[in-house]
């Protein structure tokens, strides 16, 4: 008598536990509600290492602006007003003055520099080619992250009805062993067992919303807000999009993969430094003009004009220039290895990436196909238990074999999103973006 007095009052606690939790959580403001676009375009000006990025490739477009403005003259205007209480005399006019106006301007160009500014121009192309390449490798990382975190959360909207799922079954198989207990077919030891998987279940889904919570938390703050984010729904895939074979992709990315490129960009750079260095052994030949106005009056017009022409080569600089070209010559052959490493790398990470989509896939289909049996042997299993062919251990086990389905479905789903992205991040283009253009290349011409 006791131990039914106490299991009564443990399930009306239980059931006022959660009448006041699911009240608490319908009174809560509404959620935010974004879609995988709107959060990879918020990313994407939120995140401190893009915009770091993007502002990298601007340095470098203003860099070879600067670079292309080496060709160009320079051009200086200069002028000034002088007035001292100690007069003096000028010989232009003969009389005694105190005040002075001058004005000039001059101009300069580089005739010859040894192919310095050709080499340093080759130099801070290549670098910008790297910097575009980075900042597009950075752009596709933050995407993938944004990706992880969004279907993060996507995965624990799942998870918390799977979980609820889990928790209706188990309150019906307290009402099967109730009904069967005062009918006189089922032990006190059914119900116990029975309440005992409400109490997991409840906690199974407290879990989830806890997860579900910090995942959504993730979500806002990759997208620079500091509140809950909800995914939009059915954004977790069931098959992967065609792909090219394995090989076609690793050869792809050895060539255009962003981290390739931006190695290869460097090594070119690095080569034309190398060469730019070689240029201090060359003379340099610049011309310069001016014009002058002076005058102890208002406009100044007593006027002149100079022209120049100065070469020069450094015949000895305390080895300065050597080792310069030692220098250059090393950073030459570091930037080598790594254009050589870098391909490599690419191309190994997109064969392990296209490999790992597939094997993904296949862990969804198996994971759908396994939802699907557990369901039937759980239907099976609660009519053999409501006939009393089998015992409450058995359902049990029934039901927590389809709540495990159930989760190994999303985690797998969740998976196969990300190894998506992946591959995407490694190509530096989307898959969509891919068979465009593979479907254009197929087009007759």
């Amino acid at each position: 008598m006791m131990l039914c007095i106490r299991s009564t009052v443990a399930s009306a606690t239980a059931a006022a536990v959660w009448a006041v939790t699911a009240s608490a959580a319908s009174a809560q403001a509404p959620v935010r509600v974004v879609t995988l676009e709107e959060a990879i375009e918020q990313a994407l000006n939120n995140d401190p290492a893009a915009i770091a990025a993007s502002g990298a490739e601007q340095a470098s477009r203003a860099e070879l602006r600067q670079a292309w403005g080496s060709y160009l003259p320079t051009l200086t205007v200069n002028s000034s007003y002088g007035n001292s209480s100690n007069q003096r005399f000028d010989q232009a006019t003969g009389r005694l003055v105190s005040e002075s106006y001058t004005a000039q301007i001059t101009a300069g160009y580089d005739v010859f520099t040894g192919g310095r500014r050709l080499l340093q121009q080759r130099a801070a192309r290549a670098q910008s080619r790297a910097a575009s390449a980075e900042n597009r490798a950075q752009r596709f990382q933050t995407i993938l992250n944004t990706q992880r975190t969004f279907y993060a959360a996507a995965a624990g909207d799942e998870l918390v009805m799977a979980a609820e799922q889990r928790l209706e079954r188990a309150r019906q198989q307290l009402a099967f062993a109730e009904a069967r207990l005062q009918l006189g077919t089922a032990t006190r030891s059914d119900v116990l067992r029975a309440e005992l998987e409400v109490g997991n279940a409840e906690l199974a889904v407290i879990d989830a919303e806890s997860s579900r919570r910090r995942a959504r938390l993730e979500l806002g703050r990759v997208i620079g807000i500091d509140e809950e984010v909800q995914p939009s729904a059915g954004v977790l895939p069931e098959q992967a999009p065609e792909l090219p074979p394995v090989e076609t992709l690793a050869t792809l990315a050895e060539r255009t993969a962003p981290s390739a490129v931006a190695a290869r960009s460097t090594h070119q750079a690095m080569r034309a430094a190398s060469l730019s260095a070689l240029a201090a052994y060359l003379p340099t030949i610049r011309a310069t003009g001016g014009y002058d106005w002076q005058a102890v009056e208002f406009p100044p017009n007593d006027q002149s004009w100079s022209i120049r022409l100065v070469a020069s080569i450094p015949v000895f600089n305390g080895l300065q220039r050597e080792t310069a070209v030692t220098q250059a010559r090393i950073n030459a052959r570091v930037a080598d290895a790594r254009a050589r490493d870098a391909a490599i790398g690419a191309r190994i990470a997109a064969e392990d990436a296209a490999r790992e989509l597939g094997s993904a896939e296949r862990r969804v289909e198996i994971a759908g196909r396994a939802v699907e049996l557990a369901r039937e042997d759980l239907r099976v299993q609660e009519e053999r238990y409501q006939l009393g062919n089998v015992t409450i251990l058995d359902l049990q086990a029934s039901q927590l074999a389809l709540a495990e389905a159930e989760v190994a479905w999303v985690e797998a789903r969740q998976a196969l999103a990300t190894a998506i992205g992946q591959l995407e991040a490694v190509l530096g283009q989307t898959l969509a973006e891919l068979n465009g253009r593979r479907s254009a290349s197929s087009l007759p011409e």
